[in-house]
């Protein structure tokens, strides 16, 4: 290795940056090279909540990345299908995972611009076309007919669910949410009661995945 070569500094190289609406945005990929460029040796990921109806198909997964130096940062990322454009919303364990690695490749490489990942709709960089619009031409207008009323039906009460209580990886990553804004266990509990008007351990799943995305949110 020549002399230059050892003592080059790190840098993000512009080609991983986007800009959008004049902001700009590093990708993933971006934050990955600059992470290697800084000694990167390891990145892990934990699924703390896996999608389903119970929690409004909320996937939350951890990241710990390490370095050769030793340093180690760890970051929660969240996704569901209303924060992911619609061609990822089938694979939201792995945007969640991504954003995650993202967030804690952030605090290694010390990049201040927020990940294009964490976007909730890519569509804002690809540029999505509209192809429901022409389909809609296409179609022949059809002439109005007046709908038949439907038979009256007996009123039913639906059967009511069992309310499911917060799962433990639903608890960890408030808990590690928490880490994150520098919340203590007092503050915590008073922000949940604020909220929902319970303590921690009282959220049932529904409540405990909307706590969730407003401690990410303002995370």
């Amino acid at each position: 290795m020549t002399k230059p070569e050892a003592n080059r500094q790190p840098q993000l190289n512009p080609e991983f940056v986007q800009q959008i609406d004049g902001k700009d945005f590093v990708t993933y990929q971006g934050l990955l090279d600059l992470a290697h460029q800084k000694g990167l040796i390891s990145i892990v990921t934990e699924v703390l909540q896996y999608p389903n109806k119970d929690n409004e198909h909320l996937a939350v997964v951890q990241a710990v990345v390490e370095s050769k130096d030793g340093e180690r940062f760890s970051d929660v990322g969240d996704a569901n299908p209303q924060n992911c454009n619609s061609r990822v919303s089938k694979h939201l364990l792995r945007m969640a995972s991504t954003r995650a690695k993202a967030r804690a490749l952030r605090d290694l490489t010390n990049i201040g611009l927020t990940a294009l990942e964490e976007l909730a709709d890519l569509g804002e960089v690809a540029g999505d076309p509209e192809p429901r619009q022409q389909n809609a031409r296409q179609q022949p207008i059809q002439p109005q007919t007046k709908p038949k009323p439907a038979p009256k039906r007996p009123a039913t009460t639906p059967a009511r669910q069992p309310t499911q209580k917060l799962s433990e990886a639903q608890h960890r990553a408030i808990i590690n949410l928490a880490q994150r804004r520098k919340l203590d266990e007092q503050e915590l509990e008073q922000l949940c009661r604020e909220i929902h008007g319970v303590k921690v351990e009282a959220l049932n799943s529904a409540d405990a995945s909307a706590f969730i995305r407003h401690l990410q949110q303002a995370a």
